[in-house]
């Protein structure tokens, strides 16, 4: 119509619709692709903290068929979109698992052990996050020089960062009043 009307809009509305149709094969394609990572993100989302660190491998293992693969979805901030979500998965995870509210109440009832080990788990399943990360980092440089994950480890890992410090704060202060607790029991007779 706008042809033959021989309207000054006709060029903008095919730019528009050529527009529409990359859009569309690129949502297709990145639909396509994200779908293999579904599964493990919902068990990351729904396992017992405990087993997170079995999910980590074949989660970042998708996520590297996605990258080496995907013709839209390999660029460096998707790749921190993504990696960021399943950080904020993990902490979200840590938090229901133990949360700081549960750590006092177990130092308030002499259980202070039981809070150290909690504390020790989340350290070690955050660390195996990144261990199995820059694994795959590795890995991808490797089989794919031309296109490396070549990302700050700050803006990947910043918010897990700092839990993983405060983490290590609430640790030593758990540790701390272990400590005093057993000078608390010491008699000398």
């Amino acid at each position: 119509a706008l042809d033959q009307a021989k309207s000054t809009y006709c060029t903008t509305f095919a730019r528009l619709c050529k527009e529409v149709y990359s859009a569309r094969l690129e949502a297709n394609d990145n639909v396509k692709n994200l779908k293999t990572m579904e599964k493990w993100v919902n068990k990351l989302n729904e396992d017992d903290f405990g087993n997170l660190s079995a999910i980590f491998k074949p989660l970042i293992h998708t996520l590297m068929l996605i990258w080496k693969h995907s013709k839209y979805y390999n660029t460096p901030s998707r790749l921190v979109i993504l990696v960021r979500e399943m950080c904020n998965s993990i902490i979200d995870q840590a938090y229901r698992f133990i949360s700081g509210e549960e750590i006092f109440n177990l130092i308030e009832n002499e259980e202070a052990n039981v809070a150290v080990d909690q504390l020790l788990l989340v350290l070690k399943v955050c660390g195996n996050f990144k261990n199995t990360y820059f694994n795959y980092k590795t890995k991808i440089a490797n089989e794919c020089p031309q296109n490396p994950w070549s990302i700050q480890n700050g803006a990947l890992f910043s918010r897990l960062d700092c839990f993983i410090e405060r983490s290590h704060d609430i640790l030593d202060l758990t540790k701390t009043i272990i400590q005093f607790s057993k000078l608390a029991k010491v008699e000398i007779g």
